[in-house]
């Protein structure tokens, strides 16, 4: 006799052989006990739940000739011997993923309304939701008004998927999977029925490949009686678990490799390791799996208190992307090992870290005080970043308003006032050459005015540039800066200004801020005075391009307010550059410069330059020339305010 699998040979034949499924065989029984068999039907549920079988025998007890007190087919009869060998004319099984035409549907509802042999023609539609939108619209009528001798049994695996018309028009009875409880004496049973009796670990083995699924038991176990014994990959998905709750990313690796080297397939193997963790997730929260075996759920217990309840999660979650993306991965090996390795990545940089970490977590700033970890690993690492202190230019800021407030008070009706009276003294009395001791007074008042305090917010470049500070031609750019408690003075950002801003800019953009002047930072507003030439409308336009530069520069938000005295005289522009950088000079020279300067500017000579520098502007082509000649290669777009 030609050997038949199992699951087609120990076939349910009757309401009472058919496991795990206790509600439907008693609405089904009762219904043929007392005639009460509606016209249609919907039985949804995993794969090998016994939707086809059941249906079958449904079929086989509407047409029995003697039919058994409790609604159960006698199986002696010839309607029950042919519908178990499949040659009845009183059901007709239909596949719906082949059969999903809407002339199949067509063909077949033509057909219900013939007469059979027996007293009720049964159509079964297996995988009903494959029909097609217009197929089943095409069942509908016929479905909700069948002929009187008619039955419909749809089963699906997806009932989700059938319209909710079609539902509508049926009972439904959803399956459900099959506990190891059950599972395990039905296994036995059928091994002893085979003339192959097996003992607790095989039995344990099968139920746990079955999982749930009668069929995928039944399958594995004829796969353990062919190979005489179970197969040796079982231990393949303990091994991957073993090392996933380690955290051990050779061992998973290796693991990988020698389940996929004994021909096991990636997404099986993904998805056999995900229903592993999924059942010690719910062992360690205090829920027992019914298809579990009981030696089962003592090691996912214990597996899941080594693992921890929160890698256990990220687990699953890397699994299930990984399963996801698998279908449309060229090689499935490599999706896996690339979600486990991401997974355990970041388990070694602290991302996993069961319950010790947060203690360490709250002084973030609070340097020294932290406690650290005994363990080392991700915990040390943690605990490493928590003792991190901040870098001074963020604890700065709450700590500079408080000392500029008193200096800026006192210090411009002390530090200003004695210059004049040395300079209008120096100016008339130029042969008094012996006379030149008389500045140092001034330096005296600045060293008792509260100017040394200023600099104690900012870095050290602001104490350098501290002497240029205190003289009050030149220190009006620089004491904004120092006053409004800003990490970064004028000066420092004008020498940082055009490696650390303008090369980041796009073309355009440098040629425009290449060679500004900074004039003040106060706060998050920072002031630059443009070059020569160069259109103010447009750098306003561009300056949202400078002002990410610049947040990321002074950590902060900042706002970049262009002057508009951009270019009244290239002399002005030389005389801030000079101003923002610290002279070394000494003190006598930038005084004796400033009273040159003043009485120039009273003079008619220093009077014309202004009317001609504003009757002699430059003409539109000479600043498309000029950016021509800066950028070469350049496209010259004009528009309504200037040439770009």
């Amino acid at each position: 006799m030609q050997h038949q699998s199992l699951y087609r040979r120990f076939r349910p034949q009757r309401f009472a052989e058919v496991v795990g499924q206790p509600h439907l065989v008693r609405a089904l029984r009762n219904a043929v006990r007392e005639d009460r068999v509606g016209h249609a039907y919907l039985l949804s549920g995993p794969r090998g739940t016994g939707k086809t079988s059941t249906a079958r025998i449904l079929a086989k007890a509407l047409n029995c000739e003697a039919l058994t007190d409790e609604g159960e087919p006698c199986d002696a009869c010839d309607s029950c011997g042919a519908v178990a060998a499949g040659t009845s004319m009183d059901l007709i099984e239909l596949d719906a993923a082949s059969n999903n035409s809407v002339n199949h549907i067509r063909d077949m509802t033509e057909k219900a309304a013939l007469v059979s042999s027996g007293r009720r023609k049964v159509y079964l539609l297996d995988e009903v939701h494959m029909l097609s939108a217009a197929a089943s619209n095409a069942l509908l009528k016929t479905l909700e008004e069948p002929p009187t001798h008619v039955v419909f049994i749809l089963a699906t695996t997806d009932p989700n998927k059938v319209l909710p018309t079609i539902r509508s028009r049926t009972q439904q009875y959803e399956l459900s999977l099959v506990g190891a409880d059950e599972m395990a004496p039905h296994v036995r049973a059928i091994a002893e029925a085979a003339g192959a009796p097996v003992d607790d670990v095989v039995v344990d083995y099968v139920t746990e490949r079955g999982a749930g699924s009668v069929r995928d038991a039944l399958s594995a176990l004829d796969t353990v009686l062919a190979a005489g014994g179970i197969p040796d990959d079982r231990t393949d998905v303990k091994a991957l678990v073993q090392a996933l709750a380690r955290a051990d990313l050779a061992a998973t690796l290796i693991a990988v490799a020698e389940a996929t080297a004994a021909g096991v397939d990636a997404r099986d193997l993904a998805e056999r390791t995900a229903r592993r963790l999924r059942d010690m997730f719910l062992v360690g929260a205090g829920v027992e799996p019914a298809e579990l075996p009981p030696s089962d759920i003592v090691s996912a217990r214990e597996l899941s208190d080594v693992m921890g309840r929160r890698r256990n999660v990220r687990a699953l979650e890397a699994l299930g992307s990984a399963l996801a993306q698998m279908p449309q991965s060229a090689d499935r090996r490599l999706t896996l090992e690339a979600a486990l390795v991401g997974l355990l990545a970041d388990e070694a940089l602290g991302a996993g870290v069961p319950d010790a970490a947060p203690s360490a977590a709250p002084p973030l700033r609070g340097g020294a005080g932290a406690p650290a970890p005994s363990a080392g690993g991700p915990a040390a690492a943690r605990a490493a970043m928590a003792a991190t202190t901040a870098p001074p230019s963020l604890d700065a800021p709450p700590v500079a308003p408080q000392p500029p407030a008193a200096p800026a008070a006192d210090a411009p009706p002390v530090a200003p006032q004695p210059p004049p009276a040395p300079a209008a003294d120096a100016a008339p009395g130029a042969p008094d050459a012996p006379s030149a001791p008389a500045p140092p007074p001034a330096p005296a008042e600045s060293v008792a005015a509260p100017v040394p305090p200023e600099p104690q917010p900012g870095t050290a470049l602001e104490a350098a540039a501290a002497p240029p500070a205190a003289d009050p031609q030149q220190g009006t750019t620089a004491a904004p800066a120092s006053v409004s408690g800003s990490a970064m003075s004028a000066s420092e950002l004008q020498r940082m200004w055009e490696p650390l801003v303008v090369e980041k800019l796009r073309p355009v953009a440098k040629g425009i801020f290449r060679d500004a002047v900074v004039l003040a930072h106060e706060r998050n507003v920072v002031t630059i005075r443009l070059s020569e030439g160069v259109p103010l409308a447009q750098a306003r336009r561009r300056s949202n391009e400078v002002e990410p530069i610049l947040s990321e520069l002074l950590d902060r938000t900042a706002r970049l307010e262009v002057s508009d005295t951009g270019g009244e005289s290239g002399t002005a522009s030389q005389t801030d550059v000079a101003a923002s950088t610290p002279a070394a000079a000494p003190p006598s020279e930038p005084a004796a410069s400033a009273a040159e300067q003043q009485p120039d500017a009273d003079s008619p000579a220093a009077s014309t330059p202004s009317p001609e520098a504003a009757t002699s502007a430059v003409s539109q082509e000479a600043k498309v020339q000029r950016i021509m000649d800066r950028f070469p290669g350049s496209v010259v777009v004009r528009d309504d305010e200037a040439a770009t």
